[in-house]
């Protein structure tokens, strides 16, 4: 073969492998990509298939598997166990086995705190009974520690959500009026929201997923308003559904949401300022005017007990 020869079929064997590496490397395949293995990761994340993978085994992580596989579940079917899987939802606990986590945290610290008692009271107070009173208290807290952590934590998160609507209003009517549709807009929202660490970002993206998965723009958007249960979301829900179902522009319907979000915000803080003025009577009473009688009638006192008490 000629070195002319060769060199084209050089030439041409590179130009195969350079054109092979720019649609390998192309912006295009790459988001189709990540969008299929975002998607995966959601999917994963929401029905707990991360529960098993641990990047180190300690001993307090060993000792809590150790317990999980001992410790009964609760039962789901009750009403306090539809309950309690409602508060986990709301505190953001998603995953399958977190009422599992919780009834084994409640057990763990339950014994944790009834040892550390009796251990108090036996050094402290030997011989008597306190040990035993001290071991019951710490049963008792450890008990009750995880069912307040986990009350505080949705509560929180609410109220969070809740700040956090009428700025992501805004960001969806603006998505939707320059062209995009409902669930891109959400999908992108909740990209934005998730990066600057908003929790109502976790929860579009899960409605996003939700409505990859098959289910209904109505499903997707109930689902929110339960597993939130914030009192601003559900109104909202049902008037994006039924702009759905009339076939109705849905920026219109996102302003009128977001304006009136806005003005039961405004509302809401003009009536607690009100109640200032009355709730702060009482540390007024208890501790400040306390100390301005003393400071009045401090040296008075003084000079009239110095005067009684001085020979005739």
């Amino acid at each position: 073969m000629s070195p002319f020869a060769i060199g084209i079929a050089v030439f041409f064997l590179a130009a195969g492998a350079c054109v092979a590496l720019y649609m390998a490397l192309s912006p295009q395949s790459r988001a189709v990509d990540e969008r299929f293995a975002d998607l995966a990761v959601k999917m994963r994340a929401s029905q707990g298939a991360f529960e098993g993978d641990l990047q180190d085994e300690t001993v307090l992580r060993m000792l809590f598997r150790w317990a999980s596989k001992r410790v009964p579940p609760p039962n789901l079917d009750t009403p306090t166990g539809e309950k309690l899987q409602q508060t986990l939802k709301q505190a953001g606990f998603m995953k399958s086995s977190a009422a599992q986590t919780y009834q084994v945290a409640r057990v763990l610290l339950a014994l944790g705190g009834g040892v550390i008692g009796l251990l108090a009271g036996v050094i402290f107070h030997p011989g008597s009974s306190t040990p035993l009173l001290l071991g019951i208290g710490g049963i008792g807290i450890g008990i009750f520690v995880p069912s307040y952590y986990l009350g505080r934590r949705a509560r929180i998160r609410q109220s969070n959500i809740a700040k956090q609507l009428s700025d992501v209003l805004d960001l969806l009517v603006v998505c939707v009026e320059a062209g995009m549709g409902l669930f891109e807009a959400i999908r992108i929202v909740g990209v934005e929201c998730e990066r600057h660490g908003q929790e109502i970002g976790t929860e579009l993206n899960l409605v996003a997923t939700d409505i990859s998965a098959g289910a209904s723009l109505g499903q997707a958007l109930r689902g929110l308003a339960d597993r939130t249960a914030v009192e601003d979301i559900k109104p909202l829900a049902a008037t994006l559904i039924q702009s759905e179902q009339l076939g109705a522009q849905i920026g219109p319907a996102l302003r009128a949401s977001s304006d009136a979000l806005r003005t039961r915000r405004r509302l809401h803080a003009e009536e607690d300022a009100q109640k200032a003025s009355i709730k702060i009577l009482f540390p007024l009473v208890i501790f400040v005017l306390p100390s301005m009688i003393a400071v009045i009638i401090g040296p008075a006192m003084i000079s009239v007990l110095h005067t009684l008490s001085s020979p005739g």
